[in-house]
């Protein structure tokens, strides 16, 4: 379960010095690249920062975000005609899908006709996104690193993850030295151990339901007697709505009520609150 709350890098820093008493100064560059490989290394959606951005295409690519860690979903952006009217909420957003074929980055070389019976497709590569359209914008809904607001990494302020950073960034000195000899072989294994047991209990504390609320909305969206495959097309709103179910009358009833399942998609409003 994660809360939302974090932590900031120097946190971490002083609960490594304060905790191990290693006699190794510690420079804030090499504990922040630690801390950043640390937040990568676990990999956990609910931890990161979920981030939008605005990508200008042009000859078929764009740039991808400096911070992007994990692409979430991209969509096609149009009627806007550049990146600050697209901040502002102007333009219409469609889903695009993950392209399948082997000649995706050659759209705009060859003078062939690639796309004459796709869709808008994407794929990404050395620091671009690649897309099937020539010119235009994309939405980009990714997974990032959390920064504080000078841009530096920070972590869960759960305990689980305190001490997991913590360990983490020990095991760094700690290897630093062992390999010089200024470390006993037995305290170094005892910090690799740790390392694990806090790591693997701050991975599995990070997947469980954050309140009744989050596990509601997971029911909803898997307990389905049609499943809804066309939730890609509305970037999967309304998942979280239960699945409104009309069942025949008993046999005899005055009730007229025919069978209809409707999908989340279709349903309009919440019928909680409806």
């Amino acid at each position: 379960m994660f809360a939302g709350k974090t932590v900031s890098y120097k946190g971490i820093l002083d609960k490594v010095i304060r905790d191990f008493g290693f006699n190794y100064d510690i420079h804030e560059e090499e504990g922040l690249e630690w801390l950043a490989e640390f937040m990568a290394h676990t990999n956990v959606p609910m931890t990161l920062a979920n981030n939008i951005a605005y990508i200008k295409i042009c000859d078929g690519q764009g740039e991808l975000p400096f911070d992007l860690h994990k692409i979430g979903q991209v969509s096609l952006l149009t009627g806007v005609n550049n990146c600050e009217e697209a901040e502002c909420g102007n333009g219409r957003m469609f889903p695009m899908r993950w392209a399948t074929d082997y000649f995706h980055k050659r759209y705009h070389v060859d003078r062939r006709d690639y796309t004459s019976s796709s869709a808008q497709t994407y794929t990404v590569e050395g620091n671009f996104i690649f897309t099937s359209f020539d010119k235009g914008f994309v939405a980009m809904s990714y997974n990032a690193i959390p920064t504080d607001k000078d841009g530096y990494p920070t972590v869960p302020a759960e305990q689980q993850w305190l001490e997991a950073a913590s360990h983490y960034i020990a095991l760094k000195i700690a290897k630093k030295l062992w390999m010089q000899g200024h470390l006993r072989p037995d305290v170094y294994q005892v910090i690799e151990r740790d390392r694990d047991w806090y790591f693997a209990q701050a991975v599995s504390h990070a997947k469980q339901w954050n309140g009744v609320d989050e596990a509601e909305s997971m029911q909803n969206a898997t307990l389905r007697t049609i499943p809804d495959v066309q939730a890609h097309a509305s970037f999967f709103a309304n998942m979280q709505l239960p699945e409104k179910r009309n069942f025949r009358p008993i046999s005899g009833a005055r009730s007229n009520t025919n069978i209809s399942i409707v999908s989340a998609n279709t349903q309009g409003s919440n019928p909680a609150t409806s």
